[in-house]
């Protein structure tokens, strides 16, 4: 193998390359046409393998680590897994040259950054997540698979993917919100509400009535994220849910989506027994602005929970803002 590392060259000083015995290190050729404004040393590593150059992105100069690492990308598929290894490294700067060679092979990476997922050190789960992220739509079917896995952690980090990768995981996490399993269509729900493509409006909709609690308080989240109007309805119907869990996501969706369609709906969840209730309505109906909630919330002024108190004051507040602005 052949491979070229480039250093710049300074006068006066001696430069031992990748300090590689005399044998490895070839013909040093001062190379002025690979730059209009700095000199170069060109060395030639003809003797170097690839165990030479995953040593060499450990090298304490910078440069030789980048060049190392972006000829490692270059081999593509054998060197795949001595560079998960690096990935498992102490040295940050080891793990992020290793994570940047894994990027550069791109799809032939993409099973052993599958098994990293797995590994105990969350370092290695994260950079394994960005990489599969960057190589993006090749990696897509098996972190959606992923998902089903029973390890939570690997669950949620494919997930993180998936909505890294955006827009073209948004018809497969779609299709996931119909799994067997509750918890694939909840990271699948999350993941939609992280990437906000309207596309997802209408699955979500029909997940705000999904048999698990669960999956309909994260529809409810992600709809809100989303903040397409035509939630607005199925939300207000998610108010009438008996779990706590379930209402309040809604009500902070409607309240981000800032539609008057369930104010009165929301008016009417400021008179339930559960505080954490009364307080997503009164925070909803500040972000709304609806002159319709000024007196139910001003009954509230001195409800007995502090959270409702405040959330109350500061609606009605944003309320009387929002009537001069109209005025004005």
């Amino acid at each position: 193998m052949n491979t070229v590392l480039l250093q710049h060259y300074r006068p006066g000083f001696t430069t031992t390359g990748l300090d590689l015995p005399q044998e490895q290190r070839g013909s040093i050729v001062n190379n002025n046409s690979l730059t209009d404004e700095k000199p170069f040393t060109l060395y030639s590593t003809g003797g170097m393998d690839m165990d030479g150059l995953v040593r060499a992105i450990r090298h304490h100069n910078l440069g030789v680590r980048w060049r190392a690492a972006l000829a490692l990308g270059d081999l593509g598929e054998p060197a795949v897994k001595p560079l998960i290894r690096a990935l498992k490294e102490h040295d940050q700067d080891v793990r992020w040259l290793a994570a940047l060679a894994l990027g550069k092979i791109g799809r032939e990476a993409i099973p052993q950054l599958i098994r990293a997922m797995y590994e105990e050190d969350y370092d290695v789960r994260w950079h394994a997540s960005r990489i599969l992220a960057e190589i993006g739509e090749p990696a897509i079917p098996q972190l959606v698979s992923l998902l089903s896995e029973g390890d939570s952690d690997v669950q949620w980090h494919s997930a993180l993917t998936l909505s890294m990768i955006g827009k073209p995981a948004v018809d497969s996490l779609i299709l996931a919100l119909k799994d067997k399993h509750w918890w694939v269509r909840t990271r699948s729900a999350w993941a939609l509400g992280e990437i906000k493509d309207t596309r997802a409006v209408e699955p979500l909709i029909q997940s705000v009535n999904d048999q698990d609690w669960y999956v309909r308080w994260s529809a409810a989240d992600a709809l809100g994220k989303i903040g397409d109007k035509r939630a607005a309805k199925c939300l207000g119907t998610a108010l009438k849910e008996s779990d706590s869990y379930v209402q309040v996501p809604a009500l902070w969706a409607l309240g981000k989506l800032g539609s008057s369609i369930s104010v009165d709906s929301l008016i009417e969840s400021l008179k339930n027994t559960d505080w954490y209730i009364r307080w997503g309505a009164a925070d909803a109906l500040g972000k709304i602005g609806d002159k319709r909630a000024l007196e139910p919330l001003a009954r509230l002024k001195d409800d007995e929970d502090d959270y409702v108190q405040r959330a109350v004051n500061d609606a009605i507040v944003k309320i009387k803002a929002n009537k001069s602005d109209n005025a004005g």
